[in-house]
């Protein structure tokens, strides 16, 4: 970098002289034509030029080089530094007086325009700064953004370190992000920490720690987060910047709030899961305590009763007493199986082995599952074109259908109909089940999540409303997908299960 900023001053200085030949080639092809006065003013025009261009020391060699060219090679006598004539004296010293004066004004109008250019640099760095940060999605890459930012504005290298979010001791940082070829020695993290420790700025190459590389400036958010930001600016060649505090403050804040955003994101985000375990507890309490309730009561009475009044029931009241415990009993069984595959489905434990089942014997093991919901309806089945095999996990699929059958014979009316039709278009097949029930009141979506009942009030059918969602997560561990509506002619819901076909 030395070699390179060197190399450039130097070539400011040959071209002013460059230049300042040049001009003196064309006022000597003009000699004829203008007058020596005149051509005084051709040697101004490097001297603005080198100014500009280049600065004070190669505007004021451009001027002086000018005033002894001229002098030279056009101020009779020629070819010598002699001034016969006084006027050419005068014009000698006027143009002396007006290289250095449009030396001075060039060279200070380039001085304010780099500063404004510098000036619309770093507003540039900071707007984009603010922009990356409003779609930083975490914290490695709101840190990316403000050291890339803090390397663009002093082009250096440039660091940021931050407290971990798990850090049991406080003031343990690690380094989140590295821009403008940043390396971290072990003397840097040291006077990274004690920055953050003592909430005060250090310099490299200067105490507390001397061998540090890197100027650190402490960042204290308002939700007690601890970062610090290092820049390399104190060894450069051209020197510390002045005041670089203003700029690595602005910077600070925007990482202040990006960091107290994305930990607010975070508690955001816990709380609503919180809140969801809360709602999902209280809704699996409300369910349970009705739904499993009822069945536990019917079996406790009816051995209650057995016991009691043995000597007084004939045969026949022994035996409905027995089968209404019985089916309390699986009633109650199914309630518990639905909550068990819940909590399967919760913990990613199905893991389906997938088959060629023929639908047929699909239909036939879902039916005997979901009998006693069925009991008093009529139960009918279509065959249609397409698949006749899915390729599916044969426990999983009746375990969906039968949930879905169970459904159509909880919401039918005794003695309707229930429809089961099978059919495929392409490289899936499925099967449907229709009723002649209320069909869905509403959006069909909410239906599938948990303790989704289809009908409100007291007069519902019993059940947790873990059905559908019990379907839909079979069906998609399987690769396959579940559709539900009403029936075209309103009369009645329909829900189709869709599998690869094999």
């Amino acid at each position: 970098m030395t070699k390179i900023s060197e190399a450039r001053r130097l070539g400011g200085y040959g071209l002013a002289l460059a230049m300042v030949a040049g001009a003196t080639v064309l006022a000597m092809a003009l000699r004829e034509q203008a007058g020596v006065a005149n051509l005084s003013l051709v040697f101004v025009l490097p001297v603005v030029v080198a100014a500009v261009a280049f600065g004070w020391g190669p505007a004021l060699t451009a001027a002086v080089s000018g005033v002894a060219a001229y002098n030279f090679f056009l101020v009779p006598p020629l070819y010598t530094f002699r001034v016969a004539d006084p006027a050419n004296a005068w014009a000698l010293g006027l143009l002396t007086l007006v290289g250095a004066i449009a030396s001075g004004v060039a060279a200070q109008s380039r001085r304010r325009a780099l500063a404004a250019q510098a000036g619309a640099d770093q507003a540039g760095a900071v707007q984009e700064l603010a922009r990356t940060l409003m779609g930083a999605a975490d914290r490695e890459a709101v840190a990316l953004a403000c050291a890339e930012a803090l390397a663009r504005l002093f082009g250096a290298p440039a660091v940021v370190l931050a407290e971990g979010p798990e850090s049991v001791e406080p003031g343990t940082l690690e380094p989140l992000a590295l821009a403008g070829g940043a390396a971290l020695a072990g003397a840097d993290r040291e006077a990274a920490r004690w920055a953050l420790a003592s909430r005060l700025p250090t310099r490299g190459g200067a105490y507390p720690v001397s061998e540090a590389a890197f100027d650190f400036w402490p960042v204290v958010t308002r939700r007690r987060q601890g970062a610090v930001l290092g820049v390399a600016i104190s060894g450069g060649e051209t020197g510390r910047p002045a005041q670089p505090e203003r700029l690595v403050e602005v910077v600070g804040a925007y990482l202040a709030v990006a960091l107290d955003r994305e930990a607010l994101a975070a508690e955001v985000l816990e709380a609503r899961v919180e809140m969801a375990g809360e709602r999902l507890k209280g809704d699996l309490l409300a369910a349970v305590s009705h739904d499993l309730k009822t069945p536990l009561s019917s079996v406790l009475f009816s051995l209650q009763s057995l016991r009691t009044f043995e000597a007084e029931h004939d045969a026949a009241t022994r035996a409905q007493l027995l089968a209404l415990a019985e089916t309390e009993t699986a009633r109650l069984g199914r309630l518990v199986e639905d909550l068990l595959d819940t909590n399967r489905l919760d913990a990613g434990a199905v893991r389906p082995q997938a088959g060629p089942r023929a639908a047929a014997d699909l239909i036939a093991a879902a039916l005997d599952q979901a009998a006693p919901a069925l009991a008093g309806r009529r139960v009918e089945t279509e065959a249609g074109g397409g698949a006749r095999s899915l390729r599916v996990d044969a426990g999983l699929f009746e375990s969906a259908l039968a949930k879905v059958l169970e459904n159509a014979g909880r919401y039918g009316p005794e003695g309707s109909r229930v429809l089961i039709r099978t059919g495929g278009d392409g490289d899936h097949g499925w099967i449907e089940v229709e009723d002649e029930g209320p069909g869905f009141a509403g959006a069909v979506e909410p239906l599938f999540g948990r303790f989704t009942r289809g009908v409100a009030g007291d007069g519902r059918p019993p059940g947790l409303g873990l059905g559908l969602s019990i379907a839909r997560g079979f069906m998609t561990a399987m690769g396959g997908r579940i559709e539900a509506g009403n029936r075209e002619d309103g009369v009645g819901a329909r829900v189709r299960l869709i599998a690869p076909a094999a």
